[in-house]
């Protein structure tokens, strides 16, 4: 009896698993691959042409942290507008193309986008830079994303170092150092800056009128 009691029991743990595996199973089909594209400090560039937005179309672009609660509850709406898009694709639409950057790992772009909170949502389209600010709904993310964005203001698409020309570079280096510690120097001490000046000009009338002031009264006692 203890027997057929254990066999009883085995069995069941048996078709509790074989049940387990299937529902496992059955999620993992159902799951989609992402629509969504997944930038890089190395593919940016490359695959959107941001600068110039001359060959592969409109970019909008989540930079995210994997810790981030709002980028979290962003997952699906974000990837339910990607499919949507390539729906609208297949369909013969325009579209932009949607995607995401870890900004904790691709730090060249978080600092050439000056990333400072997540998730920051930026569309590139034409040579231009657009930042979302909107709620983060699926509903206002397509009207922003299928023309939205051309009723607000952007601005050029900032290059990074490795978009820079030689010039451009040096000019770069020049502002980051030296301008920089210039402005920062005039922002802060321009009473010692006036102050300074006014010593120097007080001087050099000092020593002018002792130089030329001083000869001409000489010449008068002479004559």
């Amino acid at each position: 009896v203890m027997l057929g009691s254990r066999q009883v029991v085995l069995g069941f743990v048996l078709i509790v698993a074989a049940l387990g595996a299937s529902a496992e199973d059955g999620n993992q089909a159902e799951q989609k691959p992402s629509k969504v594209k997944v930038l890089t400090d190395d593919n940016f560039e490359h695959l959107t042409q941001s600068v110039t937005g001359a060959t592969t179309g409109d970019w909008f672009v989540e930079f995210y942290a994997p810790w981030c609660g709002h980028c979290k509850r962003l997952d699906e709406p974000w990837n339910k507008l990607a499919e949507q898009m390539a729906e609208d694709k297949d369909a013969g639409e325009p579209v932009a193309i949607i995607a995401k950057v870890d900004a904790t790992i691709e730090r060249y772009l978080s600092g050439r986008f000056k990333i400072k909170g997540f998730p920051s949502l930026l569309m590139f389209s034409k040579g231009q830079m657009i930042t979302y600010q909107g709620d983060r709904s699926y509903d206002d993310l397509l009207v922003f994303v299928k023309g939205g964005f051309r009723k607000v203001g952007g601005e050029p698409v900032p290059k990074g170092t490795k978009e820079m020309g030689a010039l451009e570079q040096a000019w770069n280096m020049f502002d980051v150092t030296i301008k920089r510690d210039m402005d920062s120097i005039w922002e802060f001490h321009k009473a010692a800056f006036f102050l300074s000046l006014g010593v120097t000009l007080f001087i050099g009338l000092m020593l002018g009128y002792c130089l030329f002031g001083g000869k001409k009264a000489v010449k008068g006692k002479q004559n």
